[in-house]
């Protein structure tokens, strides 16, 4: 493959990958001035992520197995096609009921993301070249967390809160066309011939009890669960409780996002150093304590925007070490399901999401106080399960 074909596939797979989170963070400084223009409150509002999650989790179970039977391309504008049109219809909601139920619907287009992008280099690609490749999309899809936020902002600025998913209607019809002119079909028609559903959704079943995968992905999930609180809940805290304005929340956010990039980066370096399970368990526990000790203030009276904003900033920083390294733990010994594995761990992960985000909108009214107690609980829970369920070391684990 010459340099400009390459270079456009990484363009078109990093611009799909980041569809699902471009959605969810694009709207989040949004939130306060959505619940005014709905008559909703901040936590109804915050439901519309719940929506969103559980969409996703339904999606990524379903479009990696179809797009195995039916090929890459057809599912591809499937999913964007739903998305495109829960983006419009979120355009036109009247009520914060149906701006739920359309959530829920772009969600589940916007699912495909991830999963045909990746399929598609497995497909495309063999050895250290699908390392490299994977790399260069989540190079494109590391950049989302920091420009969303931004781009929303100014989206809003320029009409309102309904202008920004006019935008994502925009992002799924030019992403289609995009996909039809540069990238081929790389599910070749054998490979569909031979493919049995029946037979991944025994793989499902299989794996989710699987004692090499289910505890990491457990542990994972819970830890994660504390991330997406704090995409739902951050907005209201900075922005309806400590009068930042939309913009200076967007920063903050996006300078959160850089951590959270930094620590990935670090990340093989510590493993290298002091293996993949240590370095989950110590960061695991240092998210935990990081997550108490912010508790711990708030809970005797401190209202300090920046003790606060650090605290945050040093929890989502740590994730950057967790997620990959739960990721890695628990697909290392699936082989040839690994695939599989990724689908269900990725579908689980958003489960965990839209349980907590609808925990954090029903908890909306503590402010920061009832967000941070909602991640150190979900620090907590994925403490537990490893130092109770983990291998004890890294020969066991492997």
């Amino acid at each position: 493959m010459n340099a400009d074909r390459k270079g456009s596939m990484v363009f078109v797979l990093g611009m799909l990958s980041a569809t699902g989170p471009m959605a969810i963070d694009m709207y989040l400084p949004s939130i306060p001035s959505m619940a005014a223009s709905l008559s909703a409150d901040e936590g109804a509002v915050q439901l519309t992520l719940m929506a969103f999650f559980a969409g996703l989790m339904l999606g990524q179970l379903a479009y990696g197995p179809l797009s195995d039977k039916y090929g890459r391309k057809p599912l591809a504008y499937l999913g964007l096609g739903i998305f495109t049109l829960g983006s419009l219809a979120c355009a036109w909601a009247g009520t914060i009921g149906q701006l739920q139920w359309l959530r829920f619907l772009q969600g589940l287009g916007g699912s495909i993301g991830m999963v045909i992008a990746f399929a598609v280099i497995k497909d495309h690609f063999s050895g250290p070249a699908v390392g490299k490749m994977m790399s260069l999309v989540l190079a494109v899809l590391g950049i989302t967390p920091v420009l969303a936020p931004l781009v929303g902002d100014f989206l809003h600025r320029l009409g309102s809160w309904r202008t920004i998913f006019w935008f994502m209607a925009l992002w799924g019809i030019v992403l289609a066309l995009l996909i039809a002119a540069l990238l081929p079909e790389t599910r070749k028609a054998a490979d569909r011939q031979r493919f049995e559903l029946g037979r991944t959704l025994h793989n499902y079943g299989r794996i989710f009890v699987d004692r090499r995968f289910i505890p990491f992905t457990l542990a994972l999930c819970t830890a994660q669960a504390g991330f997406f609180a704090y995409l739902a809940g951050s907005a209201s805290v900075f922005i309806s409780e400590h009068s930042l304005t939309s913009t200076q929340f967007s920063l903050i956010f996006g300078a959160n996002a850089i951590g959270l990039m930094a620590a990935a980066l670090l990340n093989p370096r510590l493993h290298r150093q002091i293996g993949a399970l240590a370095t989950f368990r110590a960061l695991a526990i240092g998210y935990f304590i990081v997550l108490v000790l912010l508790l711990a203030y708030l809970l005797l009276g401190g209202k300090s925007v920046v003790v606060w904003g650090l605290g945050l900033f040093l929890a989502v920083t740590s994730l950057g070490f967790i997620m990959p390294t739960g990721s890695q733990l628990a697909l290392q010994q699936q082989g040839r399901y690994a695939g599989t594995a990724s689908a269900l761990m990725g579908s689980m992960q958003f489960g965990f999401g839209a349980l907590i985000a609808g925990v954090s909108g029903a908890l909306a009214r503590f402010g920061g106080l009832g967000l941070t107690a909602i991640m150190a609980a979900c620090a907590l829970a994925s403490v537990l399960i490893c130092l109770l369920w983990f291998p004890r070391n890294a020969v066991a684990a492997a």
